[in-house]
């Protein structure tokens, strides 16, 4: 083999990861509580899984339940997560009103009250009066308690990667969930440069102004090629229609119209942002199941074998598409390596990540000093 085929190989080999999943998968519940006995509500268990036989990624998906929703009802998307290597934690959080509902009965001409309930919910923060979290009960600071539960609990599993003291790292942060769990995940990802937002069946849609929510065409810190959005063209609680402006408002539109990820010609959905189904919900479903059937465990349809998601493609490619190519070039002895846009990240062990070079200039390896293995990758991807 070539010299500079074996260093492609090797560095390919870095964006390549078993997908298998485990039956040794770590599995637990546990209660906010247990994590700080001040917390006294929302107190439905939390649920985290590490699967130790798949190469970690360094990276956590972190999954928020839609309204009323519990960690406990969406166990599928974080085990698969698990399956591709990444940490996962369903979190239990303040969710038991819709925002858009609170937002139209408490300030329904203020088009900025959805964002500031969202931002709220997040870090405790007054800024309506029709809610009332603290920053005992916020997202981030239960998000913090939990990772420093599990990490001393279960000290060799790897949880404590994703915070350092009382500061969470939300760029090992792949942020998630449902509904209005989406909703807050798209509001992380817009103030927090995290690693990819990952959305199931939200908008936030301002009826008195017709339009999108103020925040939701805001700058992300978050790049928008790392935002993804799952919805069903069935929802009954959203309009498809109105879904579709919420798309361009936070401009995962940018890369082409909805996909229907059922009559796409192949698992790369055509590089698409914004992806769509039309399939009938699990017959298990019972409440809102075209708006649940996107990730919902007792409403996403399963494949024969009752075990396997019918949108496990689709949770893999939304977890694990890269719009940020690799260009590799061979000149003579050394090989132009360049990465764009982000951060160049080197590791020798998959595990262990630090920063190499700015990702917008090409970067030079001499291989008479390279180690025998080294790996590089885009720190703001899995």
């Amino acid at each position: 083999m070539k010299l500079d085929s074996l260093l492609l190989t090797t560095l390919l080999l870095a964006q390549v990861f078993a997908s298998t999943a485990s039956a040794v998968q770590q599995r637990v519940f546990f209660a906010p509580s247990a994590t700080d006995p001040a917390i006294t509500q929302f107190n439905d268990n939390h649920y985290a899984v590490v699967d130790p036989a798949v190469t970690n990624r360094g990276r956590l998906v972190l999954f928020l339940p839609g309204t009323g929703g519990t960690p406990s009802e969406y166990c599928l998307f974080p085990q698969n997560a698990a399956s591709l290597g990444f940490h996962s934690l369903g979190l239990m959080y303040p969710n038991a009103s819709a925002i858009n509902i609170l937002c139209a009965l408490y300030a329904p001409y203020d088009g900025n009250a959805a964002g500031n309930a969202r931002l709220e919910v997040i870090d405790g923060t007054n800024r309506v009066s029709f809610l009332s979290v603290d920053s005992t009960n916020c997202i981030q600071s239960r998000l913090l308690k939990a990772l420093q539960y599990l990490n001393t609990t279960y000290p060799t599993r790897g949880w404590g990667q994703y915070y350092s003291g009382s500061t969470l790292l939300w760029s090992k942060l792949i942020v998630s969930g449902h509904s209005q769990g989406a909703g807050m995940a798209a509001m992380l990802a817009k103030t927090r440069v995290t690693a990819r937002c990952v959305m199931f069946s939200d908008m936030d849609w301002w009826k008195w102004g017709n339009q999108p929510y103020n925040w939701m065409s805001t700058t992300p810190q978050t790049p928008v090629n790392y935002w993804y959005l799952f919805a069903h063209e069935r929802d009954e609680l959203l309009d498809f229609t109105e879904m579709q402006t919420c798309a361009a408002a936070l401009d995962v539109s940018r890369y082409g119209a909805y996909v229907q990820v059922e009559t796409a010609t192949s698992a790369s959905y055509s590089g698409r942002h914004f992806l769509s189904t039309n399939l009938d919900p699990s017959s298990a479903a019972q409440t809102n199941p075209f708006h649940r059937c996107t990730v919902f465990d007792g409403a996403t349809p399963m494949q024969a074998d009752g075990v396997t998601p019918v949108f496990k493609p689709v949770w893999d490619y939304m977890l694990l598409h890269d719009t940020a190519p690799i260009t590799i070039e061979s000149a003579s002895a050394n090989i132009s390596v360049i990465f764009s846009p982000g951060t160049l990240e080197q590791s020798d062990d998959l595990t262990h990540w630090t920063p190499q070079t700015s990702a917008t200039s090409p970067l030079t390896l001499s291989l008479g000093t390279l180690p025998p293995r080294r790996f590089y990758r885009l720190g703001a991807t899995p």
